[in-house]
């Protein structure tokens, strides 16, 4: 990974950043409306390293990263200070988190670590090297996130293609993507600084609505989500639900400490998501739609106060008990037709104690006040379905402290509520947690003091020659204090493990249902294949269908024929006419008097994608295979 010298990072740090990154008060500093008067900086900026999507292990994601703190050093504002990047590895360091930090959960205990008001991260999400007249030239996707520490939402951003200058045919491929690479930070931090997102003060409150003294003509907007503020820190999210040209009322969503009169209202930016390619002009992108609730699951955890907490280490084992966290949609036999479901498997951390292990706590982004479900602590997985039915759930927060163990509660449970089934179509990025008990035997702190028995008196002396009484014997001492264990082995008391999250969203999906053309038609030559997805309506989803022909009822490997893919929406749709006659079609699809077809479907932002069925599948959630029957060839010559 490519790191910077001593004297350059001096020189790159000594710098201020500009605020109008991050703050929509001070956007206009990019305009040279910087102040002249001397501050104290009020934000700290930490930039951490961008991921690479195309190819990890290559140098792009650290470039990226670099390129971004060369671009931010070039304009002063006393407001802000970029935290030294040997501050942010440092903290990653001592974290012992993957570098850069791909989870959310690891990236704001990166940038509390780091004492960061504000975190910057990205991702290298594509590039490509062209032939163009007189050489060749590369382009780059990358994607810039400004996060906000306290709440955890996205505050400000950018999509954006940069393109190096056309160079000889003989210069390095690296050299283009890296000069591309610089071009697209400028792009976006030249977007980032002149994009002014809309900021207010809550002027008066009812019982459950704030009056803003900004509106429409500011940029406010109904269902815009925003997070209130107090002295810097946040106290509430909440969302705009009424507008007028200068005042707009919001409805507090998530409350941490009240709202006031005087707090700060500052509006949530949603970074469009880059997919891999390139259109004519830029970057694939596509524009996210924010539900009600913040949907990132570090807001979850900020919101409740527990990542703070996690990393302090109370209420935690300061470990994480789960690895390889897994989120797939998921479809079997046992799953009903009516029903969508989502799979949600781990396996125990080698580096975790495996005894003990009570329960498995599964966190979910669109709930924030308990975890959606609770399973034994054998298990290493949990299906959830759309038809569930909703369940009392009991758990436990490990904030219960009655024990000098740190993170020792008295009792597994102490908290209960209700869970809360998933929907279809919907986005949802998990989390898991062990409850692990500490054997009394094991717990350090739950030794007892002994005190020895008292001696016996001693026998009376006996009659001396004088006749006089010996003298009665000293009592004996009392025996010396000692520790020694109850020798209970029962649970002394419960820890709950650091949250492990998912690798990536998973998105509950039904099967399609196919249309046309009717099952067991007798077909031939040109022929729509058509098809319908039922789904919320309340998520933007992009998703890829794929119709594939068989020669048997139950696809096997190796007589499976993709015929197309598109991308779709939520609804009805259909694929481009497909020749059923043609001879491009495998030799097994021309002769078999009956063939099967169906229709694949998955969110292209999920990761990993739908569980296969069966191994050899792709991950897609399939519709049941309807037959049709290709015309009937000439009887042979006699």
């Amino acid at each position: 990974m490519r790191r910077f010298n001593t004297s350059l990072a001096g020189r790159i740090f000594s710098h201020f950043v500009v605020l109008a990154l991050l703050l929509p008060t001070l956007s206009l500093a990019l305009l040279g409306r910087a102040s002249a008067q001397v501050a104290t900086p009020s934000e700290f900026i930490a930039v951490v390293e961008f991921s690479n999507l195309k190819e990890q292990g290559t140098e792009y994601g650290a470039r990226a990263s670099s390129a971004l703190i060369g671009e931010l050093s070039k304009v002063n504002n006393p407001n802000v200070e970029l935290i030294p990047q040997e501050t942010v590895v440092r903290a990653i360091t001592k974290l012992g988190v993957p570098n850069p930090p791909a989870q959310f959960i690891n990236l704001m205990r990166v940038a509390q670590e780091a004492r960061a008001t504000k975190v910057i991260t990205g991702e290298v999400v594509d590039y490509r090297v062209l032939k163009a007249s007189g050489g060749k030239y590369a382009n780059v996707s990358l994607r810039v996130v400004v996060y906000d520490v306290a709440s955890g939402l996205p505050v400000n951003g950018a999509a954006v293609m940069g393109t190096s200058t056309t160079r000889p045919d003989s210069t390095d491929d690296k050299v283009l993507i890296n000069d591309a690479i610089l071009q697209a930070a400028a792009i976006a931090i030249r977007e980032i600084g002149a994009r002014i997102l809309p900021y207010g003060t809550v002027l008066n409150t009812t019982v459950d609505r704030a009056l803003v003294n900004q509106g429409s003509r500011s940029g406010f907007k109904p269902g815009q989500q925003v997070i209130v503020k107090r002295n810097g820190v946040q106290v509430a999210t909440a969302k705009v639900t009424d507008v007028e040209f200068d005042s707009s009322v919001i409805k507090p969503e998530r409350v941490l400490k009240g709202i006031r009169p005087g707090d700060r209202v500052e509006s949530v930016f949603d970074v469009p998501a880059v997919l891999p390619g390139f259109t004519a002009t830029g970057p694939k992108t596509v524009t996210p739609r924010r539900s009600g609730a913040p949907t990132g699951l570090i807001t979850t955890l900020l919101i409740l106060g527990l990542v703070g907490f996690l990393v302090a280490g109370g209420g935690s084992g300061g470990q994480n008990g789960a690895a390889n966290v897994t989120a797939e949609a998921y479809m079997d036999s046992t799953i009903p037709e009516n029903a969508s479901a989502i799979r949600v498997s781990w396996s125990v951390n080698a580096f975790s104690n495996s005894q003990n292990k009570v329960a498995w706590q599964i966190w979910r982004s669109d709930r924030n006040d308990a975890p959606v479900a609770v399973t034994d602590g054998t298990a290493s997985g949990f299906t959830m379905r759309s038809t569930d039915a909703a369940a009392a759930i009991t758990w436990t927060d490990g904030r219960n402290i009655v024990k000098p163990i740190p993170g020792c509660t008295s009792n597994f449970g102490g908290s209960s509520a209700t869970s809360v089934p998933i929907v279809t179509g919907a986005p949802y990025q998990f989390s898991v947690q062990v409850v692990q008990g500490v054997d009394e035997i094991d717990d350090p702190n739950n030794l007892t003091t002994t005190t020895g028995t008292t001696g016996t008196t001693g026998t009376t002396g006996t009659t001396g020659t004088t006749g006089t009484t010996g003298t009665t014997g000293t009592t004996g001492t009392t025996g010396g204090t000692g520790l020694g264990n109850s020798g209970v082995t029962a649970i002394s008391c419960y820890t709950v493990s650091d949250l492990q999250s998912a690798r990536g969203l998973a998105t509950a999906l039904l099967r399609p249902t196919l249309s046309k053309p009717d099952n067991n038609a007798q077909i031939q030559g040109n022929q729509v294949f058509s098809f319908a997805i039922t789904a919320s309506s309340a998520f933007a989803l992009q998703l890829e269908a794929k119709l594939e022909f068989s020669d048997q009822i139950d696809f096997p490997k190796n007589r499976i024929y993709t015929v197309q893919k598109k991308i779709v929406s939520v609804g009805t749709g259909s694929f481009p006419t497909v020749d059923v006659s043609s001879s491009s079609l495998p030799s097994y699809i021309k002769t078999a008097t009956t063939v099967y077809w169906r229709v694949g479907v998955r969110n292209t932002q999920d990761k990993p994608g739908p569980k296969p069925e069966r191994t050899w599948w792709e991950r897609y959630v399939f519709s049941q295979p309807r037959a049709y029957k290709p015309p009937v060839g000439p009887p042979p010559p006699p």
